[in-house]
């Protein structure tokens, strides 16, 4: 029995696995992601079969690795049917082959006798059945595995030693199994072998991976939890058992659970002294600095307590020592903050102002000190318009981007915001100042809340809408993935005040009072307004898609004559609701014939019917339908009460189908013509009061 033989006799596990420095905690998810999905797409291109259920990717600090169940050893075999030149070209007179199909036939390694024949529609041809041997995994592997790894999302790839390749890390290891049989191959200089490692401290190695099922079992004698999903358990469940009012953020979870092999929770306590840092800035220290879990008080879950969680990366034997250092190393960061707030608060918040007149915001719309006025100016009169008292947000905008001169955000700049409300709490500011300054970054990411109050809203409305016509009217508007002012982030977060909040604003008056404040400084024409509300409108598409609206729906509702997102929102759910009625799919076809219709007329209309050019029952019908439709839902629409307008105008369905049924709209007598088509642009721009049912038809 040959090596081929052996090797196709059975499928087996194959495992990969690259042994590396320590990788990058907070890209290492989308890696490890990206790894596994690009061997998998690989193994089903190159049609090596494999069982999904089962197959995995596993993670370390040190280690990126995939296991994927039952992989085919070898290729199927296949046979290739190659078409040649058409019979009555390849043979002579006398039956003789011709050159051409000499010429086919050695070009397929046959001999004419060989040679068979197919027919179709064309004629008859010469075809050759070509058996294609299925090739070896040993063969088709590692030139995928390179493949696969030029690709991985590496953001600043390392050189190292005298190579020219790079990677994310240096790699020091390489595992290549297929069942109990290693693949001979190499990758950035290493062989393939069986040998892993286990963790630095506790089981170094080397270790000797028998087969490559035996992969995590193998890693656990180790101590090293392969799984990253069961070490984020793991840790879950250590950190709750060592306190539970701990306080686990999600995102610090992630990176921690990238940052250990075998976790192990040492309970932690600082002075408690350092409890008159603002609680926000203690968390920040703990998590954002340390990689520490902070301790809820559980007498004030508002504050935290002066006890924290660490995840060590080792079971140590002298638990009190690490408990320590973790102490130690936590104690300079509290004093800093400490130090930090007892500076800052020696001048009050709004002394701060001269400051931000030295930072620049962008050089073509001036400095953040001149973004706050800007926003005071349209914070104050977003607040007439909605009828509300202008002066608190007013003052919060101006006062907004204090925070940002003081030591305690230029150390912590995740706290911008939140130091602000703290700090003019302390400057004798009040409440609703405050807590407009501090709410006036929300929504700060995916899935943060809106600002609550409504001066916390106007005042994050004022900036969103100031930053988007500004640095459009700059011309760096984003391009591809390049967006260095978030705008994307500002206008889907403006989406979401003005609709969660129902704050009935008409857009088009918003961004026409951001670019009047901006006049003086950088031209805003009517043009740059449109393409503006178009960015918004794209960033409305994708929260609509979000919240599980179809894109057509969407677009149909856009398309009608609305001013303001509430208003908007209305149209969309009545749509919404209609669609599901049995009326709505015949009235929906009916619009898009009537507008294909009226576009490739080629004449102009008026929307002035001739009644007496009306000469067919089912055109009268029609027009009488119409008419007192339009007096009927006038009213309602007044009320923005969509739904009850579209059950109305389903009142329509007999009277349209019967109307093209029977009337020739492209009449020969032009004045019929004419009035035909004016009946059906009244009849569509009924509909479009609403919603534009044709993108649905």
């Amino acid at each position: 029995m040959n090596d081929r033989q052996t090797q196709s006799e059975a499928a087996a596990d194959l495992l990969i696995e690259l042994g590396c420095e320590e990788l990058p905690p907070k890209s290492l998810d989308e890696l490890r992601e990206a790894f596994f999905d690009g061997v998998a797409s690989g193994l089903e291109q190159l049609g090596l079969s494999y069982e999904t259920a089962g197959s995995r990717a596993f993670s370390t600090p040190r280690r990126l690795a995939v296991l994927f169940r039952q992989v085919a050893a070898c290729q199927t075999d296949r046979v290739e049917e190659r078409r040649g030149p058409a019979v009555s070209a390849a043979f002579d007179e006398t039956g003789e082959p011709t050159p051409a199909a000499l010429g086919f036939a050695r070009s397929v390694g046959l001999d004419i006798d060989q040679l068979e024949r197919m027919e179709n529609e064309r004629g008859e041809w010469l075809l050759a059945r070509i058996q294609q041997a299925g090739q070896s995994l040993d063969e088709l592997l590692f030139p995928l595995l390179e493949q696969t790894l030029r690709q991985l999302p590496v953001a600043r790839p390392m050189r190292w030693a005298a190579h020219d390749f790079s990677f994310v890390r240096p790699v020091h290891w390489l595992v290549v199994l297929h069942g109990q049989r290693v693949l001979e191959g190499s990758l950035f200089a290493q062989s393939a072998g069986r040998i892993t490692r286990g963790h630095r401290v506790h089981s170094p190695g080397p270790h000797d991976l028998r087969a490559a099922a035996d992969y995590e079992e193998a890693l656990l004698r180790a101590h090293v939890v392969a799984n990253p999903a069961q070490r984020q358990v793991q840790i879950r469940e250590a950190l709750t058992a060592a306190d539970p009012n701990v306080l686990i953020d999600e995102g610090l979870l992630r990176e921690v659970t990238n940052l250990v092999e075998w976790p192990v929770a040492v309970e932690c306590r600082f002075e408690e002294e350092f409890l008159q840092v603002p609680h926000e800035a203690l968390i920040a220290s703990m998590q954002d600095h340390q990689r520490f879990f902070p301790v809820a008080d559980p007498d004030n879950e508002d504050r935290v307590s002066s006890r924290f969680v660490a995840i060590a990366n080792l079971e140590s034997t002298d638990v009190g020592a690490v408990r320590e250092g973790y102490e130690r190393v936590i104690r300079p960061r509290l004093a800093d903050a400490r130090f930090f707030l007892e500076q800052d608060e020696k001048r009050p918040l709004d002394a701060y102002l001269p400051a931000l007149e030295r930072a620049v915001f962008q050089k073509n719309i001036g400095t953040v000190g001149d973004k706050s006025k800007r926003m005071a100016a349209i914070s104050e009169k977003l607040a007439e318009v909605l009828g509300v008292d202008p002066t608190p947000s007013a003052r919060a905008a101006r006062l907004s981007k204090c925070d940002l001169m003081t030591q305690m955000v230029g150390e912590f700049p995740e706290l911008q915001g939140l130091m602000g409300r703290h700090y003019a709490l302390r400057s004798g500011e009040s409440d609703e100042v405050a807590t407009a300054i501090g709410e006036h970054y929300a929504p700060a990411y995916a899935g943060d809340g809106i600002p609550r109050s409504s001066a916390g809203q106007i005042v994050s409305i004022a900036d969103r809408a100031d930053t988007l016509v500004g640095i459009f009217a700059s011309g760096l508007r984003p391009s591809g993935n390049k967006d260095p002012f978030a705008l994307r982030r500002a206008a889907l977060g403006l989406v979401r005040i003005l609709l969660e909040a129902e704050i009935d604003l008409p857009l088009n008056r918003l961004l026409a009072l951001a670019a009047n404040e901006l006049s003086s400084q950088v031209e805003v024409g009517p043009d740059l307004l449109v393409d503006v509300r178009e960015f918004i409108v794209d960033r409305l598409h994708h929260y609509y898609r979000d919240q599980g609206f179809a894109t057509e729906l969407t677009n149909s509702a856009v398309a009608s004559g609305w001013d303001s997102l509430p208003d908007l929102d209305q149209r969309l759910r009545a749509l919404d609701h209609f669609m599901g009625q049995a009326a709505a799919a015949s009235l929906a076809a009916s619009n898009k014939r009537i507008g294909n219709i009226l576009r490739k007329s080629g004449q102009d209309f008026s929307s002035q019917i001739d009644e007496d050019r009306l000469i067919l029952d089912q055109e009268k019908c029609l027009f009488g339908e119409v008419t007192e439709l339009e007096r009927e839902i006038e009213p309602l629409l007044r009320d923005r009460d969509y739904s009850r307008s579209l059950v109305s105008l389903s009142r329509l369905k007999e009277p349209v189908d019967d109307f093209f049924d029977t009337v020739m709209v492209m009449d020969e007598d032009p004045a019929l013509r004419s009035n035909r088509l004016a009946l059906l642009a009244r009849l569509k721009a009924l509909f479009d009061r609403i919603a534009d049912l044709s993108v649905l038809g």
